[in-house]
């Protein structure tokens, strides 16, 4: 069994670390405990839980533990996939204490992402050193747009041009090994309950899955309900029998697209 030994030297410097790309953490250093609990407690989110939190894995023959605490974290985000939901650069170091420590990335001074290392883990190699042992972030609305732009998480603006929750919706474009980028999908609501609409201007990849079809020159039906969210210059309303959505330019009320609603979550394999 080969054992990883963290030289303190090139612990948090020189490693060429690509995820740590800043100094020291703008905001106060988080002062609780520095364990895994850590890495919910550092957050600073606008609403009262975190959108998301893991726990390192090293069982799965992905993620490997590393010589720093850098490095680390810069192996965790590339095998995990933590870089498809979670900004991949910008983190800084928040705090280190007896091979432990703490990454942000912070918004405006506060932490909306965070990742406790540890020195002592142990991978499905049998090698100690290095790994992450839990992470946490916010919800992404509330980090910077080109942020969530880049990680295809479409967020929506309330009326006074609030970032939104994406836990009260979201848009995003299809995943490309389905050939599903020139497609939109919109979730209206909690994701695991969220009523589903699709943006297909072909009309040919979901024959069954909707119920209606979509059209770029709609009408906004009577009764339609204006939920004042708005994204890329139109404004969301939802018709009366809740089969579409329509998406109403809000430079002309008469350039109207019905997305049809989804008989069910539209995921690809």
């Amino acid at each position: 069994m080969r054992i990883l030994i963290a030289i303190a030297a090139v612990l948090f410097a020189g490693c060429g670390s690509v995820v740590v790309d800043r100094g020291r953490s703008a905001t106060p250093p988080y002062g609780g405990p520095l364990d895994a609990s850590a890495a919910v407690a550092a957050l600073e989110c606008e609403g009262k839980t975190p959108y998301q939190r893991g726990e390192g894995v090293y069982d799965d023959g992905l993620a490997t533990v590393q010589a720093g605490a850098e490095a680390a974290l810069d192996d965790y985000m590339r095998e995990s996939g933590l870089s498809f939901s979670t900004p991949s650069d910008g983190y800084a170091v928040e705090r280190e204490q007896g091979g432990r420590a703490l990454f942000s990335y912070d918004v405006d001074g506060r932490t909306k992402v965070s990742m406790f290392a540890a020195d002592g883990v142990r991978d499905w190699s049998g090698d100690e050193g290095w790994g992450v042992r839990a992470w946490a972030q916010c919800d992404p609305s509330e980090l910077p747009p080109d942020v969530t732009d880049d990680l295809n998480i479409g967020v929506w603006e309330n009326e006074s041009g609030r970032r939104v929750p994406v836990t009260r919706i979201q848009s995003f474009q299809g995943a490309e090994h389905c050939s599903w980028t020139d497609i939109t999908f919109l979730l209206v609501g909690p994701e695991k309950k969220a009523d589903w609409y699709v943006r297909d201007t072909s009309g040919d990849d979901f024959s069954g899955l909707l119920r209606t079809t979509f059209a770029n020159e709609a009408t906004l039906p009577e009764g339609a309900t204006d939920t004042g969210l708005r994204r890329a210059g139109r404004q969301l309303w939802i018709g009366p029998d809740e089969q579409a959505a329509y998406l109403v330019s809000r430079d002309d009320a008469q350039d109207v697209e019905r997305w049809p609603a989804a008989k069910r979550p539209i995921r690809c394999a």
